[in-house]
């Protein structure tokens, strides 16, 4: 072969190459956009088909199914996690430290090991479940609502830390490495809801996320980036890891608006969220939800059908390690 034949092949695998790279960072960076969508139904667990109106409603599946379970109860129930699964869904449990029945369940307790017998024959479950889960124990904890939170019944940061660490070393040690551990505080955009010391560390959890709503209060309204911007900024200077919205809605008279910048302009510009759960369902007299206009629907279910929003289970679930962290190739298991 010629000097310049042999030029010009080299040229052409080079430009091959460069074209391949290409598409790859370009499918990395698309990746990279997409953000998964997921969603509370209310009773979903005892009644999945609810999760397939909630499909009919938007044109595709929830990537994230979200529950809510109190520790009077068994947190996980095979039967309700297989009703998000079955339909492309990673099932997500709200844990909480607390029961409607009157019985207390104070952080001190957990810390000196007096619900362990609990806290193990939940995580043999788990572990017997054998697929991702997502759990988010004791949510909201820089807020004053929640029996676990910071200053209540003499919670503090250092209390709240050990509760959480020994949770997760027990689901460790008896191989419910399944379990994705999801660390939400309530968002705090004026300052005086603090959640930086009450951080568990990332050696501790898989997922950081953040609780925030539009309320509507007194006919004002914030816009997503305003209930979020500021807490984000804070969550990922002090963890590493992917970020969910764990819980939002908004309730006032352009909702749909709302629905459609917060979608379409504010959330992409947070980076490093991956997955937003819409709490669809009225509470404290208010009617979240994004089916509770035609209006609304449109707009939610506009975005919804984009690409940005189109992450399947299985990228969600590889999230963590395509940011350079695999959650079962730990060395901390024995901290």
């Amino acid at each position: 072969m010629s000097r310049h034949r042999r030029l010009g092949l080299c040229l052409t695998i080079a430009a091959f190459v460069a074209v391949l790279g290409g598409s790859v960072v370009f499918s990395e960076t698309a990746f990279a956009r997409r953000i998964a969508l997921g969603v509370y139904i209310s009773d979903a667990g005892a009644h999945p088909a609810r999760i397939d109106r909630y499909a009919r409603l938007m044109g595709r599946q929830p990537t994230i199914v979200s529950y809510y379970k109190q520790w009077d109860f068994p947190p996980f129930v095979e039967r309700e996690l297989r009703g998000a699964w079955n339909r492309g869904a990673v099932p997500m449990v709200s844990w909480e430290p607390m029961s409607y029945h009157g019985r207390r369940y104070p952080l001190r307790a957990i810390v000196r090991g007096r619900y362990d017998r609990y806290l193990r024959r939940a995580a043999r479950v788990a572990a017997s479940w054998d697929r991702p889960l997502l759990v988010r124990f004791a949510h909201e904890m820089n807020g004053g609502w929640y029996p676990w939170a910071l200053g209540v019944d003499g919670n503090t940061a250092g209390r709240y830390k050990s509760a959480w660490r020994r949770i997760v070393r027990i689901f460790r040690s008896r191989g419910a490495d399944n379990v994705r551990w999801v660390w939400t505080p309530n968002v705090d955009p004026r300052g005086r809801l603090p959640f930086k010391r009450l951080y568990p560390g990332d050696a501790w959890v898989d997922w950081v996320g953040l609780d925030g709503f539009n309320w509507g209060h007194e006919g004002r309204s914030f816009s997503f980036g305003q209930i979020f911007n500021r807490s984000y900024r804070t969550l990922t200077r002090i963890s590493r890891r992917p970020v969910l919205i764990a819980e939002t809605g908004a309730y006032f008279a352009g909702k749909a608006r709302w629905i459609s910048q917060a979608l379409k302009r504010q959330l992409p510009r947070l980076p490093r969220v991956k997955a937003l759960v819409w709490y669809n369902h009225p509470t404290n007299g208010v009617d979240l939800r994004f089916n509770s206009s035609r209006p609304a629907l449109r707009a939610f279910r506009s975005a919804a059908r984009t690409p940005r929003y189109q992450m399947s289970r299985r990228r969600l679930l590889a999230v963590p390690a395509r940011l350079g962290y695999s959650p079962r190739a730990r060395g901390d298991r024995r901290r």
